[in-house]
């Protein structure tokens, strides 16, 4: 089975404002967020803040589930082990809440890129990686977030480095399934929003 992880409960510090109720195009962002990733993952996660718990109840489709992380400590690797802990899936998607495009496609790649393996990252030309529209093996992805976590190190970079087998896909290679790389664009500031409504009208 598959699922998907959807980190709603950053700081949004560059943004002013609660960054997961921004609508884009009437929709907020991690609402579009939740309908790419359930067309490619049999169940789903949101995780957030307690403090954020109730106004993203609010927005959330019925039936997708709603867990907060309670720990003091702000990095993804807390939300990661908290969404984990919530799923049954054996590979799950790991994802921010501020792809406004993102391709349910693009993850069902993913997906079968990282079967037989313990994660499937893209990766830019210019070495860069996107630990966070990435699929991973759930159970030793776990164990590697909270081993990091238990060492005192926050970075998704710190979990990745504990697997053993990871795939990186170059994104070039991506483009066969969404020829603008879209999925990778996010929204984290009020600029980037203006540049993702161009772009969404641009499509119509």
């Amino acid at each position: 089975m598959r699922g998907a992880i959807v980190l709603a409960g950053g700081p949004s510090r560059r943004m002013g404002r609660a960054k997961p109720l921004i609508k884009v195009a009437g929709v907020p962002l991690v609402v579009r967020v939740v309908h790419a990733a359930r067309e490619a993952a049999a169940e789903l996660v949101v995780v957030t803040k307690t403090t954020q718990a109730k106004s993203l109840r609010s927005v959330l489709p019925e039936g997708v589930a709603l867990r907060t992380d309670v720990g003091r400590i702000q990095s993804p690797l807390v939300g990661f082990v908290a969404g984990a802990d919530a799923l049954t899936a054996e590979y799950v998607a790991f994802l921010p809440c501020d792809l406004p495009l993102l391709s349910p496609v693009l993850l069902y790649a993913l997906f079968m890129a990282a079967e037989g393996h313990d994660a499937a990252i893209p990766k830019w030309p210019d070495g860069r990686i996107e630990p966070m529209v990435a699929v991973y093996l759930k159970a030793p992805s776990r164990d590697a977030a909270k081993e990091a976590l238990e060492a005192g190190d926050r970075a998704n970079t710190d979990l990745i480095r504990r697997l053993l087998d990871v795939v990186y896909i170059p994104v070039e290679e991506l483009r066969a399934v969404d020829p603008g790389l879209d999925s990778f664009v996010n929204v984290n500031t009020p600029a980037d929003l203006k540049a993702v409504e161009r772009r969404l009208r641009g499509r119509k």
